[in-house]
């Protein structure tokens, strides 16, 4: 058998498919063929499974070491891995969570595994140089009506109705969490990182209309009249104005365009 092949079939009885790899395993004492498969088969799903404990640090000390490995298991038998890199590994344990008894039960550890995987791609995302305050200078009075803003690829929004980000946040500080508490509206989050540093923050509905019209590539003219539906029309250009001022503070926007 060539080396390609020999690959695949290993890789079908790793994943419990019908595979003639048994055929080139030895069954000589002290293990038979069966026992040295079943070994590796384990240590694939055992290697999956620590991946996942990486990625979901403060998941994993919400479930603890029982559940997590649970979880890990039904998740590796549903979620067989597609990606090159382990560091893909996982993505669907948000969704999985919002499915799967007896998680389903308890909807704040979705969010708060969704929280976690936002922060981990947000801090994996590219390095790119962003803008201050004084890329606003060059901006002519009558070209601000076409302006269209580009964010930095950390750029994340979720909508969270627990206390997620506060429970992660004392998690996370090795404190004693607050008890889940569903609000009575869902919050928005906005999540990105500077330099080397992930950062969060709550959203108000003004923000959020303009932050959403602005990720869409609306230019600034649109974003004024996405905001109409919120604030009178005679506060809305400096509302936008200022919202504008506060990305560049944070370090969202990495360009300006027409």
């Amino acid at each position: 058998m060539e080396l390609r092949q020999l690959q695949r079939e290993m890789q079908r009885g790793l994943l419990g498919e019908e595979s003639g790899i048994e055929a080139c395993i030895a069954d000589t004492p002290p293990l038979a063929t069966e026992a040295r498969l079943r070994i590796y088969r384990h240590a694939y799903a055992a290697r999956l499974i620590e991946a996942l404990r990486d990625h979901y640090l403060v998941l994993h000390q919400i479930l603890g070491d029982e559940d997590f490995e649970a979880l890990g298991a039904a998740f590796v038998r549903a979620h067989p891995s597609v990606h090159r890199s382990i560091r893909w590994y996982g993505r669907e344990i948000p969704a999985f969570l919002r499915a799967e008894p007896p998680f389903a039960e308890q909807p704040i550890l979705a969010e708060i595994a969704a929280f976690e995987w936002s922060l981990a791609e947000a801090f994996d995302s590219a390095d790119q140089s962003v803008l201050g305050r004084a890329a606003l200078a060059s901006v002519e009075p009558a070209e601000w009506g076409t302006l269209t803003f580009r964010f930095h690829a950390s750029v994340r929004r979720l909508a969270f109705e627990w206390n997620t980000a506060a429970v992660w946040k004392a998690l996370s500080a090795e404190e004693s969490p607050p008890a889940p508490e569903r609000s009575a509206e869902a919050v928005e989050w906005l999540i990105w990182r500077r330099n080397l540093e992930n950062y969060f923050r709550s959203l108000d509905a003004v923000e959020v209309t303009a932050l959403d019209a602005a990720l869409e590539g609306r230019n600034f003219a649109e974003i004024c009249g996405a905001l109409a539906q919120h604030l009178p029309e005679d506060e809305v250009p400096q509302r936008a104005a200022s919202l504008i001022a506060t990305w560049l503070d944070g370090g969202l926007l990495t360009g300006l365009a027409h």
